[in-house]
């Protein structure tokens, strides 16, 4: 007969009791690591959504600023077509007062009330365009810059070279923007002798 042998238990109650107490620390410690591991995630997807949402809320703060300086130069700069073809009404004052002669002016008085008449008109105009943000360039005597200033020629003369002697049509600026640069013409300087 086969008899079975007992072997003796060697699982000590206490070791088993310890292992049980291992398992399940190791189970929280992997719980734990598990939660750690969630949490960082959802920390760094919290920081992403932050950056994401402060992003967002600087580019619509940018693209209200720009739309409303859009709607700025929209209102500001919305008389500019009107306002070029107006510079030919002044152009013609201009031209009127420079084609009567000096002498006429003196002598006639007819003339000389439809002169100041013309100036009148221009200065109302002028007034006009200067409460609209259209302003006249100073042009005689400065500096000549190509941003403002339309070179037609340039001569010789006792100023120095660069500077503006003579202005054939007037420049004007609306706003911050040019609206229509002055023809002017320049001087080289002093003709040099040999």
């Amino acid at each position: 007969m086969n008899e079975k042998t007992l072997e003796p238990d060697n699982k000590d109650p206490q070791n088993t009791i310890k292992s049980k107490k291992n398992e399940k620390h190791s189970s929280d410690a992997k719980k734990k690591t598990n939660y750690e591991f969630v949490i960082d995630e959802l920390k760094t997807k919290l920081k992403e959504v932050e950056d994401k949402l402060l992003r967002s809320l600087a580019e619509n703060d940018n693209l209200r600023k720009r739309h409303q300086k859009e709607i700025d130069d929209s209102f500001k700069y919305a008389i500019k077509n009107f306002s070029e073809a107006l510079l030919t009404v002044s152009d013609n004052f201009q031209r009127a007062q420079e084609s009567i002669p000096k002498e006429d002016f003196e002598k006639n008085t007819i003339v000389k009330n439809l002169v100041v008449g013309i100036q009148a008109v221009e200065k109302d105009l002028n007034d006009v365009f200067e409460k609209n943000g259209i302003k006249l360039l100073k042009t005689l005597n400065e500096k000549f810059n190509p941003e403002y200033h339309h070179a037609v020629s340039k001569i010789n003369s006792d100023k120095p070279d660069g500077v503006i002697v003579e202005e054939l049509q007037r420049g004007y600026t609306i706003g911050e923007r040019l609206l229509r640069p002055a023809m002017v013409v320049v001087s080289m300087g002093p003709l040099k002798k040999k």
